[in-house]
């Protein structure tokens, strides 16, 4: 079974619809982030249920109080998807909430831990006055968000999350190619070393080009 989830960073519903169909037999599934979510949510949603993909990896990076995590996972009833990810900076009790109604919702939904952005490095959160190396950071955010089915981090941190969270589901994202541009990311790493220790790598630009 691929362990490929492929990243729709579009706003053009029919583009990543054609694409998905053309390559959906070769993949695990696929990526809505923001930027999709935001052009089309639900009804756009729909439309890839309606061709079969219902395990869809909902990255909409949810942060906020608990009650309101809460309110807007439930309002998400009446599409199929599998995968709903969370930040881990809002906090343990949040994770709760979440992983409450994300049950309520469907028995098979998994919450996922957005750990620390792969676009973020050490010098960047010096930055933010955060003292941690990243994979600190990384596993006292994982920690603290022990309630979630699973993380996303860099496949420079799945060797260490893997050792700490044996029965977590783990995601890399930040996937490239070597040589290839590095866009937005500083922790990257090629789909074989993150697939040593990840379930699932997430990849966009690497497959579309």
């Amino acid at each position: 079974m691929s362990k490929i989830i492929l990243a729709l960073d579009t706003t053009d519903v029919n583009k990543a619809l054609e694409i998905t169909k053309k390559i959906k037999d070769k993949i695990f599934t696929i990526k809505i982030g923001l930027e999709m979510w935001n052009s089309f949510g639900k009804d756009g949603v729909k439309k890839f249920n309606q061709i079969g993909i219902n395990n869809i990896f909902l990255d909409l990076k949810l942060a906020d109080v608990s009650n309101t995590i809460r309110k807007s996972i439930l309002a998400l009833d009446g599409i199929n998807f599998e995968y709903l990810t969370v930040h881990s900076f809002g906090g343990s009790e949040m994770i709760k909430k979440a992983k409450e109604a994300a049950k309520q919702l469907n028995p098979n939904l998994k919450v996922i831990a957005v750990t620390v952005l792969t676009s973020i490095n050490e010098k960047e959160l010096k930055s933010m006055q955060i003292n941690n190396n990243v994979e600190d950071l990384v596993l006292n955010l994982a920690k603290n968000s022990i309630e979630a089915d699973g993380f996303v981090a860099s496949g420079i941190e799945s060797k260490m999350l893997r050792g700490n969270f044996p029965k977590h589901l783990l995601f890399s994202p930040g996937i490239r190619m070597p040589n290839e541009d590095k866009h937005d990311q500083k922790r990257v790493v090629s789909p074989a070393e993150a697939l040593k220790y990840s379930d699932y790598i997430i990849m966009g630009r690497s497959l579309m080009t």
